[in-house]
């Protein structure tokens, strides 16, 4: 038991210390390829047609009671599940190892581990040797999210769309990336013929290394598994808070606002200067008329009068005046504010979905493609359907994977069923997106066995023979 972070559902990680002895650390290139977490060409979680796993699929003998998982995909949200799952008072404990997402993989495909917590679906090689051994994986997804490349909305930079590789070149440590000329499916086409003098300038902006879309962009984008803010380029603006990242980006309200105001001020301003003019006039046209009033001997009465509208004509001029300086500073303001506002066109900012979505009409985000063939741009806009099917390349999708022939052991059973009930609430409150509710129905379908779950399924003929596969899939290192 783990006093004071789970409840008492929680067994220990002593459960399932020694089990990742072999494994090694570090994301391979086997079990996290180029497009891991992204649906489509290399990381497709395909079914058969029947819905069932394939002959061969054995049960994983197991101690009953208590339900092993492996695994920590980035933005989990297995650990208050299974808080929610120990306060329902079932005796069944649940061991939360934690550990990357290759290593869960490789236990679960031993026989050592029931469940694997993960970010990405299973990997070509990794189902491979599941197969071998006869275990089927079902993959259940729990939530969804994704990280959104935007700039200021209303802006025209001369790029709509990034390639994934493009994504990586942007950010990765020593990039040389800071011209939006350098981008976009028609960068190599127009090199030489864009001036970058006169491009926006590429800067980029996003969370400090403590947030969750930081960590995927890591692990997933730029294949570090525990990044730091030494793993992107070193003008990287770091916000410990969403917020911050958007200022950045749009600019602060305050300056949002006196730039708005610029326009308006600079013409009051010239109006006060043109009132000058005329007030100056009127002074001197007074005075002139108050010297004339002497040299003609009007009565005291006339001059009085005379002298009274040299007085008024006076003190408008110097209203004026003082308005003036006044003027003069606030257009002053409002052209620094200008000034910040325009320095953040181009910035680049990377958000939590979610909150991309409170503050789309703030934002314009970048279409990401799934493909890197300049003349072919599968370009995909994010949004709850493309984030939620992971077919936005920059999108996650929380799974936990199973044994097809365990999913129905009672204890495995029951604790999944708690999952799939809590799973939407617990996606909501961390600003996840949560997983649809035809999703969910389905998913608690296979698990009250009315309905065959969708096993994940991959060609099984290993790499190099020549058979269609599913993407990148080399040889896991370290086994």
């Amino acid at each position: 038991m783990i006093p004071g972070r789970f409840s008492k559902a929680i067994v220990g990680l002593t459960l399932l210390s020694g089990l990742f002895a072999v494994t090694g650390c570090g994301i391979e290139t086997d079990s996290a390829p180029p497009s891991a977490g992204v649906e489509g060409s290399g990381a497709a979680v395909k079914v058969d047609q029947a819905g069932k796993g394939p002959p061969e699929a054995r049960r994983v003998e197991r101690n009953q009671g208590v339900v092993r998982i492996a695994g920590q995909g980035q933005g989990s949200l297995t650990e208050s599940l299974v808080r929610s799952y120990g306060r329902s008072g079932s005796p069944v404990q649940v061991g939360v190892a934690g550990g990357s997402e290759s290593a869960a993989f490789t236990a679960f495909c031993r026989g050592q581990v029931d469940i694997v917590d993960s970010a990405r679906p299973i990997s070509p090689s990794e189902y491979r040797k599941c197969i071998a051994r006869g275990i089927v994986p079902v993959q259940f997804q729990i939530a969804s999210d994704a990280a959104v490349l935007a700039i200021k909305n209303e802006t025209d930079v001369g790029v709509d769309c990034l390639s994934f590789a493009e994504v990586q070149e942007i950010f990765r440590a020593g990039s040389p990336v800071n011209s939006w000329s350098q981008v976009g499916y028609d960068a190599q086409a127009t090199s030489g013929i864009v001036d970058s003098r006169i491009s926006p300038r590429l800067a980029v902006a996003g969370p400090d290394a403590e947030s969750n879309v930081f960590g995927f962009l890591g692990q997933y984008v730029l294949g570090i598994e525990t990044p730091t803010l030494a793993s992107v380029r070193s003008d990287y603006q770091a916000f410990p808070t969403d917020a911050g990242v958007r200022r950045a980006v749009v600019g602060n309200r305050r300056d949002q606002i006196a730039t708005r105001r610029l326009g308006p001020s600079r013409k009051v301003l010239n109006e006060i200067v043109a009132s000058i003019a005329d007030a100056e006039k009127a002074v001197r046209d007074a005075e002139a008329e108050v010297r004339k009033g002497i040299e003609d001997g009007r009565t005291p009465s006339a001059k009085a009068r005379d002298q009274r509208k040299l007085d008024e004509a006076k003190a408008i001029l110097a209203g004026l005046k003082q308005d003036l300086v006044e003027s003069r500073r606030f257009v002053k303001r409002n052209r620094a504010s200008a000034r910040r506002i325009n320095a953040t066109r181009g910035t680049l900012g990377l958000f939590r979905f979610s909150y991309y979505e409170a503050f789309e009409e703030q934002l314009r985000p970048m279409e990401v493609s799934s493909s890197d063939d300049f003349t072919n741009p599968q370009c995909i806009f994010p949004s709850q359907v493309t984030v939620t099917d992971a077919t936005y390349p920059l999108a996650r999708q929380l799974l936990l994977t199973v044994s097809y022939k365990n999913m129905l052991d009672g204890d495995i059973n029951d604790f999944l069923t708690s999952v799939m009930a809590n799973a939407q609430e617990e996606a909501q409150k961390t600003a996840l997106v949560p997983i649809p509710d035809d999703t969910l129905l389905a998913q608690q379908t296979w698990l009250n066995g009315s309905s065959e779950p969708e096993v994940v399924f991959y060609d099984t003929a290993p790499s190099g023979s020549g058979a269609s596969g599913n993407g990148p899939d080399q040889s896991a290192q370290g086994e």
